[in-house]
């Protein structure tokens, strides 16, 4: 079969892994440059910064497998267990990719297709499956036997409004209830290397701050950089206010932490940082629609939640493909 994936965060991307390794012809699309999604890292002069998702745990036996797999490829190594002096923070290692978090995401992407820098217009039943179409660029449209969405769930409606297409009512009620919280992400430069001593962060240092690292004690960069993220309630506050308002508070504290001066930076904002209420089940499934939905609105927060919402959904279409 033909499967086509919308959205190359960890769910799509793991999803896609799980089918391709049953020799199904599997196509992942994505919007952007690359795989990932929030498991970001971004080159900014010569330095390396993971400005999303900070690190992963894992805990299930499915995932652990996973880990070993990443492991043998240098994709994923040990960051930290505990930070001293905070022993409100649980102990547990936290994973980090080699080079950077994208790197998992890189490792799977190599056993399937990929379309990138494909924003989808719309989307249509046929026959024989769906037919995706592009929005400018290319115009690329793509056909396929099963539909996979791996998009946070307001893209998701969006997408089905776009196409004229309305689930049943207590999925598309389902998807309304999903609720992420806001980030907005500061990165860039530093003159100097910071003062934080190993693994490298900060965590709530003030109401508007959930998180200070210096990506280069964390060990992906070379060259002395940071990633500060805002907190939900100051994100929701100043979301749509201009940079000039919203980051010398960030740059501020940020600078007190570090101890050094920030040099350049840029912002990003993450719209789907984490859920706060979910879909009710890990995944959703429809044999009649020939449609799958995945995502960490579906399995919850965490890395290792979002992946597995992702090989639950192609576990679902493989156990439809045997009862055909």
């Amino acid at each position: 079969m033909r499967f086509l994936i919308v959205g190359a965060g960890i769910s799509g991307c793991v999803c896609a892994y799980q089918l391709s390794r049953s020799r199904h012809e599997v196509v992942l699309i994505e919007k952007g440059r690359g795989v990932g999604g929030r498991m970001a890292t971004r080159r900014m002069n010569g330095a390396r910064i993971d400005h999303g998702a900070q690190f992963m745990t894992i805990r299930s036996a499915r995932m652990k497998s996973l880990l070993s797999l990443w492991e043998g490829e240098s994709a994923v190594i040990p960051w930290y267990d505990r930070i001293a002096g905070h022993p409100e923070i649980p102990i547990g290692i936290r994973y980090r990719g080699t080079t950077g978090m994208t790197d998992p995401a890189k490792y799977l992407a190599r056993f399937f297709d990929k379309e990138l820098n494909f924003f989808v217009e719309r989307i249509e039943r046929v026959e024989t499956g769906w037919k995706i179409w592009e929005r400018q660029g290319q115009f690329r449209i793509l056909n396929a036997d099963h539909l996979i969405l791996a998009i946070p769930s307001v893209q998701i409606l969006e997408l089905l409004h776009r196409s004229s297409l309305y689930l049943p009512d207590e999925v598309m009620n389902g998807l309304k209830k999903i609720r992420h919280t806001r980030c907005i992400a500061l990165m860039g430069l530093m003159e100097n290397s910071s003062q934080l001593p190993k693994p490298g962060t900060f965590t709530h240092p003030v109401e508007e701050i959930d998180w200070i690292s210096d990506n280069q004690v964390k060990g992906i960069s070379s060259k002395p950089c940071f990633t500060i993220h805002a907190s939900d309630y100051y994100s929701q506050q100043l979301w749509d206010a201009p940079d000039e308002e919203r980051v010398p508070k960030l740059l501020e504290v940020g600078q007190d932490c570090l101890g050094t001066k920030i040099t350049q930076w840029v912002s990003h904002r993450w719209g789907f940082a984490k859920p706060t209420v979910t879909f009710g089940s890990s995944h959703w499934h429809s044999a009649e629609w020939a449609l799958t939905m995945v995502g960490d609105g579906f399995g919850g927060e965490r890395i290792e939640n979002a992946a597995l919402s992702g090989w639950d959904g192609a576990e679902s279409i493989l156990q439809t493909i045997q009862n055909l």
